[in-house]
């Protein structure tokens, strides 16, 4: 079964409909998706709600990308939002208390609110579709496997074009499935990076808005 556990909606910073990312994530042969937004989880409850009525097909996983005092961790199996602004282990820790996992997403990466160590997590992103040129990928990949932490994938996606180009390959029917294939360490990764002209069109639209400003 093929998943996206870092996807990103309207709810937060993403470009993206619940629908769309539906409807592009079966397009592309996903079984599943996480919407991760920032520091909400009403991305994800929507998500899971028209799953349930429209795509019943799609496994939705719940699941929030918290700010904490260093930088950004995933959450996903959760009903309930850890604390922002809180120090990594102590985010870990709540996410444990709550029932789900957390994923260190884009570890090393100096512009995108990373974390720059590896605090105790369940798993690692060690392909993050965003990252073009791939060092700080390998960097994680490298660091999960000599300490022998799970790894996954993501594509990072903010836009409806880019969900699924990050792929975590699990043998899963729900989500409970999700996080225990997770915590066992049976994950499998299927990535690419995301085209350099989405790149390009979204850093020119970026610099447009700033100078409109």
């Amino acid at each position: 079964m093929r998943f996206d556990l870092h996807i990103h909606s309207r709810y937060s910073d993403g470009r993206a409909s619940i629908e769309e990312i539906l409807r592009v994530a079966r397009r592309k042969g996903l079984d599943g998706i996480a919407v991760t937004d920032h520091n909400t989880l009403d991305g994800s409850r929507a998500a899971l709600r028209i799953s349930r009525s429209r795509y019943k097909e799609m496994i939705a996983v719940r699941g929030v990308e918290i700010d904490t005092s260093e930088g950004h961790l995933i959450v996903l199996g959760v009903d309930e939002m850890p604390r922002p602004g809180r120090t990594p282990e102590e985010t870990i820790e709540e996410a444990h208390d709550l029932g789900g996992i957390a994923v260190l997403p884009h570890p090393y990466h100096l512009f995108r609110h990373s974390i720059g160590r590896i605090p105790p997590v369940d798993a690692v992103e060690v392909c993050n579709s965003k990252y073009i040129l791939g060092i700080s990928n390998l960097r994680a990949r490298l660091e999960a496997r000599r300490r022998c932490i799970p790894m996954v994938a993501g594509s990072d996606a903010h836009l409806a074009e880019t969900v699924g180009l990050g792929v975590t390959i699990l043998n899963a029917s729900n989500e409970d499935d999700v996080l225990e294939e997770i915590r066992k360490n049976r994950a499998k990764i299927d990535c690419c990076r995301t085209p350099l002209g989405i790149v390009a069109k979204r850093i020119a639209k970026k610099i447009y808005r700033k100078v409109r400003q």
